[in-house]
């Protein structure tokens, strides 16, 4: 019995009593020894719980990442159209992020409220979020999906794309074909941030080895396969993303609405209850506003890239930027499986009642992802052509990106800071806070910084590397002062 909530009553329709989680924080601060966690983290230490938590999520993101790299090592083995290919790969990956972070608000909001809810016995509450989750993931998706088909072609102009070269037209298609899969993307990546805030962490990964699996095939099936499949270029490496992307959230679909899990999709809860839909969407709009603002900010310090691209008359530019993220992008898989850990158990323990164990949960989480990307941060120093050149053996791509993954190999303690504490503060709820940071220094660091040494003093694409990896090492000590400020651990989902 829980809060006078039964189980046989807790997967009831939503009562007065079940969308109030027990996040009052008014507990002893030792009842995890009491009662703990529930499912897979029942009974297990602390390092334990983080484990069990993080290591599926490592996999899921390596997997994911593996979608992007797989489109650009494709693009960058086309013959003679691999450098536009390549630039409009990668201003498509910009606008694909975008669709990502957009997507994932819906999932904050949601993973908060499911996390708190398993944390406090409220199976019916949780149960409750994902069925208003799956709702507000499909119409999100239909928006964002009109949005970016509407907008390819201006969205690729503002990176410098141009129309002579063909990169303009490759990146418009490829951006319009993958708007087609955004509302079951919006399903399949707001589903699995719904196992995961219940504690479910290897489900995700399995579905994502499949996204992966069917995205490389599909995409060289198209692209490099023989007659009569094979020679669709750009646009197939974009059906093999949206075709992936459709069938992993049919998967997770049907993983939810079979039910053998810590949370279960209800037909009964496909019907709007506003009040839960309100409590996600409060929780998720700052986090839509911080990755909008995120993104807007990468996409202006895509355009400085196009402008001295532009100014020095080269070709190929963007392509090696994008190459260089992608090989970034391996780094801060340990950050994000242990910002996974980090934000599940801090909202469990909050819904538990226990904040200082879940302070002691995120402090944990930061202190592994610390150690894993300084680690990967000396591969990047000391062999960072090696790594480049396994995306795209073009010289011309791999070279310049080889000096800015240098450039990022000293800054991933602060990187890993970043990641893991503001997860572990949006896990809790708070949203808000994230938002201001994010804009602060987005707009009055990064891309002042960026403009200045990369393109006014002409320093170049190696000076905009400069300016970005220096605002990661101060966004990582902001965020470690806030966390330590504790205000994330009094927020109310």
């Amino acid at each position: 019995m829980i809060r006078g909530v039964s189980r046989a009553e807790s997967d009831q329709p939503v009562e007065a009593e079940d969308v109030t989680p027990s996040d009052s924080g008014d507990r002893p601060d030792d009842l995890p020894a009491a009662r703990g966690l529930p499912g897979r983290l029942a009974g297990r230490s602390l390092m334990g719980q983080v484990y069990v938590l993080a290591i599926w999520p490592f996999f899921e993101l390596l997997f994911n990442a593996a979608v992007g790299i797989v489109d650009t090592a494709i693009a960058g083995r086309l013959g003679e159209q691999s450098l536009v290919a390549t630039d409009a790969i990668g201003v498509a990956a910009y606008v694909g992020w975008f669709m990502g972070m957009m997507h994932m608000a819906v999932g904050v909001g949601a993973g908060a409220l499911i996390a708190r809810a398993v944390g406090g016995g409220h199976r019916g509450l949780a149960n409750a979020g994902l069925g208003q989750a799956v709702i507000l993931a499909a119409v999100w998706g239909v928006f964002i999906g009109a949005l970016v088909f509407a907008l390819a072609t201006p969205v690729s102009m503002l990176f410098g794309l141009e129309a002579e070269s063909g990169a303009l037209g490759l990146s418009t298609l490829y951006l319009r074909i993958v708007a087609l899969s955004s509302p079951i993307a919006s399903v399949l990546f707001v589903g699995n941030a719904c196992l995961r805030a219940a504690g479910d962490t290897r489900t995700p990964f399995f579905v994502m080895l499949a996204v992966n699996v069917i995205n490389t095939f599909v995409s060289w099936l198209l692209v490099l396969g023989p007659e009569p499949f094979g020679g669709h270029g750009v646009a197939g490496i974009a059906a093999g993303t949206t075709t992936a992307w459709t069938l992993g959230g049919l998967i997770v679909l049907g993983v939810l609405i079979r039910g053998k899990l810590p949370i279960r999709l209800r037909a009964r809860r496909l019907r709007p209850h506003w009040h839960t839909m309100k409590r996600i969407v409060r929780v998720g709009i700052p986090s839509a506003v911080e990755n909008s603002g995120m993104w807007v900010g990468n996409a202006l310090v895509g355009y400085i890239v196009g402008l001295i691209a532009t100014s020095e008359g080269v070709v190929g530019l963007m392509g090696a930027h994008i190459i260089a993220i992608r090989v970034e992008s391996i780094s801060f898989l340990p950050g994000v499986a242990m910002g996974t850990a980090a934000a599940t158990l801090a909202g469990q323990y909050l819904g538990l009642g226990a904040p200082h164990q879940a302070k002691k949960a995120a402090v944990l989480s930061w202190m592994v992802a610390a150690a894993l990307m300084t680690i990967l941060g000396a591969i990047f120093i000391g062999f960072p052509e090696q790594l480049t050149w396994l995306i795209s053996p073009e010289p011309d791509l791999y070279v310049p990106a080889a000096d800015l993954v240098y450039i990022c190999g000293y800054v991933q303690f602060f990187f890993a800071s970043y990641i893991v504490l503001s997860s572990a503060v949006r896990g809790a709820g708070d949203t808000r806070s994230p938002m201001v940071i994010t804009y602060a220094i987005t707009f009055l660091v990064r891309l002042p910084a960026a403009y200045v040494i990369g393109y006014v003093l002409g320093y170049g694409l190696e000076g905009v590397w400069i300016a970005l990896c220096g605002e990661l090492a101060l966004r990582g000590l902001v965020y470690i002062a806030w966390f330590y400020y504790g205000r994330w651990m009094r927020v109310k989902v």
